[in-house]
């Protein structure tokens, strides 16, 4: 099994929060509070380009489509939630519902920066453990990040969908010494 992380690829438009509809902030919006989504207005930040993507992250903590490829995503995870939003005049929509997985970092393998206290700062080269992963999830290490399987790179690349680079990410088990 191959594993990827997910980013934003910035030969394409960023999308964004770009207001608060009803004194909403922000900072306390992620995938796990999906109810707040409605309670924003999207548009893109196109200082780098102009080139509208099939796949969008927005704040680093929501994954979303155009709304016109979203049930090919749920066919293979059916167990996400959609979220209807418009970006600017385009339609999209935020997945919520994404498994986060415990325990499946290989920390002694991964680069690891640490607070002066042992809590993890950043993992920036995460090394997994050998086990089933879901086609899409997060880590309780790296909230802040999507992974993959193959099954889901497979569908990005056949389908020729932008917006996203997917990074190979190292499998090892643990040492015994």
């Amino acid at each position: 099994m191959k594993l990827y992380q997910l980013a934003f690829d910035y030969d394409y438009a960023l999308a964004d929060i770009i207001e608060s509809l009803n004194g909403t902030d922000s900072l306390e919006f992620s995938s796990d509070n999906s109810a707040m989504i409605k309670d924003f207005k999207y548009g893109w930040i196109t200082t780098e380009s102009d080139q509208i993507p099939a796949f969008v992250l927005i704040n680093m903590d929501l994954l979303g489509c155009k709304a016109n490829i979203s049930h090919i995503v749920c066919n293979l995870i059916p167990e996400l939630e959609r979220h209807p939003i418009k970006i600017a005049d385009d339609d999209y929509v935020l997945f919520s519902n994404i498994s986060t997985i415990s325990e499946c970092l290989n920390l002694k393998r991964s680069k690891v920066t640490r607070f002066s206290n042992g809590d993890i700062m950043e993992i920036s080269n995460p090394v997994f453990l050998p086990n089933n992963y879901p086609p899409l999830f997060k880590t309780e290490d790296m909230p802040a990040a999507f992974f993959c399987t193959q099954e889901f790179k497979d569908l990005i690349d056949n389908q020729s969908y932008t917006g996203l680079v997917l990074k190979e990410c190292k499998i090892k088990s643990k040492s015994w010494f």
